[in-house]
Formats: structure tokens, C-alpha cells, sequence
């Protein structure tokens, strides 16, 4: 089981509902109802907040979106140590 998924699951009921529910919002590319920021320093990288949930995206050259990171928002986000895709 991937880390994003096991995060997930260990979330309370109505968390689980409002992460699932932006995460597949962001694989779909259904972003205008979501509170979505660009993180700095970084051209595709992206940050969708549920509470203190964050959701940490890339989007690529195609305009598909690639999460990688489902987290709280005080734990270190794993953006700092990835490349940047660069487009």
C-alpha cells in the first residue's frame, strides 16, 4: 500500500470524504473549487488546503496533474528535496 493511501486511511470519517473528494478533483483537473496555491520557488509545483490537510501536486506538460504528497501541514513537506520538473 502506498504512503498516500495509507495517510488516507487513517484519517477520521468526514476527513477522508473532503481529501478524497480533492484528490480526485486534482487528477481530474477540477481545481476552480479548491484552494490551490503555487509554491514558491517552484514553476509546476502546487498546494491544495483541506483544514490542515495539504495536498502537494506537480502539474506536467501534458496538463495532468501528479500528486505527490497527502500530509498535515506541520510536517515537512517533500517538495524541498524533489527536483523541479521544470516547464
Amino acid at each position: 500500500m502506498d504512503r498516500i493511501l495509507k495517510f488516507i486511511l487513517k484519517l477520521g470519517k468526514k476527513d477522508r470524504e473532503w481529501v478524497l473528494e480533492a484528490y480526485y478533483a486534482i487528477l481530474e483537473n477540477r481545481l476552480d473549487a479548491l484552494d490551490i496555491k503555487q509554491m514558491e520557488g517552484r514553476k509546476c509545483w502546487f498546494r491544495c488546503r483541506i483544514g490542515n490537510i495539504r495536498i502537494v501536486f506537480v502539474r506536467i506538460s501534458s496538463g495532468a496533474n501528479i500528486i505527490q504528497e497527502v500530509n498535515f501541514r506541520d510536517k515537512e513537506p517533500l517538495q524541498k528535496s524533489a527536483p523541479d520538473t521544470g516547464w
